[in-house]
């Protein structure tokens, strides 16, 4: 009996969905694994046995016979099957302040201690770090990295501005008067040393000075093409990438710190050219390392975002292609500073956040919030205090107080006992009659030595477990409090966006909140990664186990909240390679009894098979327009006249208030620095980070613009691509089953009347036609899925589109020559024109681009229902036509070579056994859901429990070093007394 005579993969497939998912996935996970496996050993086998394999198709019989077409197709097929896995990619964004412990955080999930360099002293980088996972095998690439640097022409841009901004400077410094607000009323703070420029300054230096070695004053004397002079060997890095490979740890991470925080490392230039230490990291755009980690495997990468307000303008674009990837963000907040730090609680910016609800991702699955360090600065003692817990103050006092009594009873045992062991040494002259008296007195006082040993190990015991405790009480107690205060700004936030966004009836829906502590989770892990040779650390007092640091819980938030990418990606994986293993299958089966017909196999598609196929086609046709309508109808930019008039009026406000330093704060009439008004207008709107006051400020005018009109749509956006498309997907791929179905019956029907003695030969066969249906519907789910995706990507550019716009009228508004008192006014006069006079203009050219844009998305997808059903037609004619070269001997035996024919069964029987060997490797049966080994950890212990350190509760004694002495006299005495009662008894006798 053959595999495909016991269990169906597809049906095994689809009775996993009743499992739970972390079991379901775990399964799929292996089933994959498996099927990529079988599938590279076969088609290395096909590759040795058939050399020659990617060479000009041949015609003749000996390429007929061989098959040699549809092996070609099978090892193609099997390698986009293997790149797509290794390429899936679920982008996992880290982020938050520098210094929040994000990377020893990554570190932690990752499971390697050292692998990322902290940059808790050092100059915090801006470049984006992805980890990924290995899929290499070579031991000497066991950790690999790839450094992209930055392009040349990015340098020279950034250079520019900085030689610009020097310029500005001392324009303002020989004329500052000139430069005065109307009213007067200037800001010290901002006004000293011309604070915002001379900032810009100074941070582009900080970052030149390291990689070019120039101070700030040398530099004023530079310009552009001094500091990136051609034989320079920092210039040679520029628009490369650079790989490091390494077969450990211990390697691998002092090779690629510097590319990662503020260390030097040794640069050589071009051929001739000087070799310097200098620091790289300003030169770098992105890092991708890869390692084999379990969080990783499934196509997780964990990305290193800059921090929040960390992002300068020149980085704003590599960033923005992060954070509009994301499918998942992790926010990370320090537990110490959370509660009294006003941006704490500022989790993401504005931008971030309604793209992220537009996508349907600001829930509990989106993203989730890290208290990192949870154990710093814990005040057990405070806590309970704040919370009138004098109780629990009083309860460990007590437990110490009874502590220190045990200690102060054996303490005044211990040298009575000494003194009566000195009492019985051998060369001690006394009586045996004193001798058993001292002896019953040692052995009272060493009973009550045992006694009190005993009482003070159960005291240290509890103590242990009470102070321990109040620790974790202690942290509970701070992080709940956090988790109250994160929870009540994002339901305010929410709440105003409920009320700025017409139709809108999403609930407020709270993120996940770990508290986590890195620190405390080192310590408790049972495999050390750092090495057979590390030391073991005790664990933190609060922490007994790993669930209590909140990794785990946050490694099992991590893999449930992508499961539904994930688990897309492996179902349509695993029906591509169950039709390889299907297909191959066919191929090379000697079950059936070949029989010689008057027509050939061509012939007889052409007379019975044809038809059927156009009648698929047809209907496929159909359907294609029905189903295209009814995504078009999902379109969300369909009517926006009302929309686009509540933002003209809405965009003259924003306009006006763009003068203003914190138009929504506490002093909404506070004028802007003149300095930073002109540095944001030079900047075009974009996102502008002023440090003026010494306090970081974003300026985001034009994503202000785009939020309008974001805000008027959300709730038709999400409507429209987020609910109703699932909806479509779910009742397309119905429609698709019963078609497909239906005419696969009706193929098979007229095989079987035309060869009725191999009836049960076809019946074998309706699953390798039948997972082509699968890969059909699976093509069609990602399809609608992608309208969705790609259209979320298009609204992501609405701020650039509408800046775009804006950019003649910013030009006008830099011109340098309004000067004089009112310089500010003039400028900004410009802006409020260009919105009261172009306001339809510039607005509806912005939305027009995003509505064609997102028309083109969604008039894609009939064109690839079209190139979906041509490859699916292709499949099942080709998988027919496999399956009648099996039942009809219609090739010229006479010409088939015999040593082709002799290639032809020995690859068959190799493949067939490996065939066998990877069908049950397949083994999908929900009883071995027991033996994937994945525990759910989705919470944090609420409950205190010392677990696994109990066994340090027990009774045993400790050690003494007198005790051996006190034993070894007591044994002497018992054996004496035990002589004496014999001698007495037989004297009596």
């Amino acid at each position: 009996m053959s595999p495909a005579d016991t269990v169906d993969p597809i049906g095994s497939i689809d009775a996993l969905d009743v499992l739970p998912l972390p079991t379901r996935m775990r399964m799929l996970e292996d089933c994959l694994d498996a099927g990529l496996k079988y599938s590279s050993e076969i088609a290395k086998l096909i590759e040795q046995a058939v050399p020659g394999m990617d060479d000009v198709d041949e015609d003749g019989t000996d390429a007929e016979a061989l098959g040699r077409a549809n092996l070609k197709q099978w090892l193609k097929d099997a390698d986009e099957i293997n790149d797509g896995h290794k390429q899936f990619e679920i982008l996992v964004g880290v982020q938050g302040k520098t210094g929040v412990g994000k990377t020893s955080l990554l570190n932690a999930l990752l499971g390697y201690k050292d692998l990322l360099p902290s940059n808790d002293a050092l100059v915090a980088t801006a470049a984006i770090c992805q980890v990924a996972y290995n899929y290499s095998d070579d031991p000497k690439k066991a950790f690999r990295a790839e450094i992209t640097f930055r392009k040349l022409l990015d340098v020279k841009h950034e250079l520019n501005q900085f030689f610009q901004d020097i310029k500005l400077r001392d324009q303002l410094l020989n004329g500052r008067g000139e430069f005065e607000e109307d009213d007067g009323d200037r800001d010290s703070s901002d006004d000293n040393d011309i604070g915002e420029i001379t900032e810009r300054i100074n941070a582009t230096a900080e970052k030149i000075g390291p990689v070019w070695g120039y101070t700030r004053i040398e530099l004023e004397s530079k310009s552009t093409q001094d500091v990136l002079a051609k034989t320079d060997p920092a210039v040679k890095l520029l628009s490369t990438t650079k790989t490091i490979n390494a077969a450990d740890l211990e390697t691998f991470a002092p090779a690629v710190k510097p590319y990662l925080d503020a260390t030097t490392t040794e640069i050589t230039g071009r051929a001739g050219a000087e070799t310097r230490e200098m620091a790289v990291w300003p030169l770098i755009d992105h890092v991708k390392v890869y390692v084999k980690s379990e969080v990783l495997r499934g196509g997780i990468v964990l990305v290193d975002l800059p921090g929040l307000g960390e992002i300068v303008e020149t980085r704003a674009v590599v960033a923005r292609k992060f954070y509009n990837k994301l499918t998942v963000s992790i926010v990370v907040i320090p537990s110490v500073r959370a509660a009294g730090e006003k941006t704490a609680v500022n989790l993401m910016t504005e931008n971030q956040e309604i793209n992220m609800r537009m996508s349907g991702k600001l829930d509990d699955r989106g993203y989730c919030v890290v208290l990192s360090k949870a154990d710093d600065g814990v005040d057990w003692q405070t806590t309970a205090r704040n919370q009138k817990r004098q109780k629990d103050i009083k309860m460990v006092s007590d437990l110490n107080k009874k502590l220190n009594g045990e200690e102060a009873a054996l303490n005044q045992l211990r040298p009575q006992i000494t003194k009566v062991c000195g009492s019985l040494q051998l060369n001690a002259k006394i009586s045996g009659e004193e001798k058993r008296k001292r002896l019953a007195e040692l052995r009272k006082l060493y009973d009550k030595k045992k006694i009190h040993l005993k009482r003070q190990r159960e005291l240290t015991w509890e103590n242990k477990r009470a102070h321990w405790g109040q620790v974790f009480t202690a942290v509970q107690s701070r992080s709940a409090l956090l988790a109250t205060e994160i929870n009540r700004y994002l339901r305010e936030q929410h709440a105003v966006f409920m009320k700025s966004c017409p139709g809108a009836a999403a609930p407020f829906c709270p993120p996940k909140i770990f508290p986590i502590s890195v620190r405390a989770y080192w310590p408790l892990q049972r495999k050390i990664k750092d090495g057979p040779d590390a030391i073991p650390e005790d664990p933190m007092v609060g922490f007994p186990e790993e669930a209590y640091t909140g990794i785990p819980a946050l490694k099992g938030w991590l893999y449930e909240a992508t499961i539904p990418q994930r688990e897309r990606h492996m179902k349509a994986l695993l029906h591509r390679l169950i039709g390889l293993y299907y297909n191959l299958q066919t191929w090379s089966d000697k079950e059936c009894e070949r029989i010689k017909l008057h027509m050939t196999p061509d012939e007889l598609r052409e007379e019975y098979l044809d038809g059927e196929y156009k009648l698929l086609e047809r209907k496929l046709g159909a359907y294609k327009k029905k189903l295209s309508k009814q995504v078009s109808d999902c379109n969300p930019l369909k009517d926006t006249s009302e929309a686009m008039d509540t933002c003209i009026k809405q965009c003259v406000n924003q306009v006006k208030s763009w003068i203003y330093k914190d138009p929504e704060g506490e002093n909404p009439h506070k004028k802007l620095h003149y300095g930073t008004f002109l540095a944001i207008i030079k900047a075009g709107g974009g996102v502008f980070f002023s440090r003026a006051g010494g306090q970081k400020k974003m300026y985001a005018w034009m994503e202000g613009l785009a939020h309008l009109f974001k805000n008027q749509i959300c709730s038709q956006w999400v409507h429209s691509l987020h609910e109703q498309l699932p909806l479509l997907e779910s009742s397309a791929l119905v429609e698709l089953d019963a078609r497909w179905d239906h005419r696969i019956n009706t193929i098979l029907t007229v095989l079987k009347k035309q060869f009725p003695r191999q009836k049960d030969y076809l019946a074998s066969k309706v699953p390798s036609l039948k997972i082509i249906k699968e890969q059909v519907k699976d093509q069609v789910a990602q399809a609608l899925h992608d309208v969705a995706i790609n259209s979320d990507d298009v609204h992501k550019e609405l701020a650039v589109d509408i800046k775009a716009k804006w950019k003649t009228t910013f030009k006008r508004a830099s011109d340098p020559k309004p000067k004089g008192k009112g310089t500010t006014e003039k400028r900004h006069k410009i802006l409020r024109a260009f919105s009261t006079h172009k306001d339809n203009k510039t607005y509806k050219d912005a939305v027009a681009k995003l509505k064609k844009e997102v028309a083109e998305e969604i008039n894609k997808f009939p064109k690839r229902l079209e190139t979906i059903w041509m490859i699916g037609l292709a499949k099942l004619k080709a998988e027919v036509s496999l399956i009648m070269d099996n039942i009809v001997d219609g090739i010229d035996e006479a010409g088939v070579s015999e040593e082709l024919r002799k290639q032809k069964i020995g690859l068959q029987e190799k493949i067939r056994p490996m065939l066998n060997r990877w069908y049950f490797a397949w083994d999908m049966s929900p009883d071995e859901g027991a033996k994937t080994g994945y525990v759910k950890e989705s919470e944090i212990p609420t409950i205190f429990s010392l677990g696994a350190l109990a066994s340090d509760g027990d009774d045993t004694m400790a050690e003494d070093s007198n005790d051996a002495i006190i034993e070894f006299h007591l044994s002497t005495g018992l054996v004496e007394d035990s002589t004496k009662i014999k001698e007495e008894i037989i004297d009596s006798d």
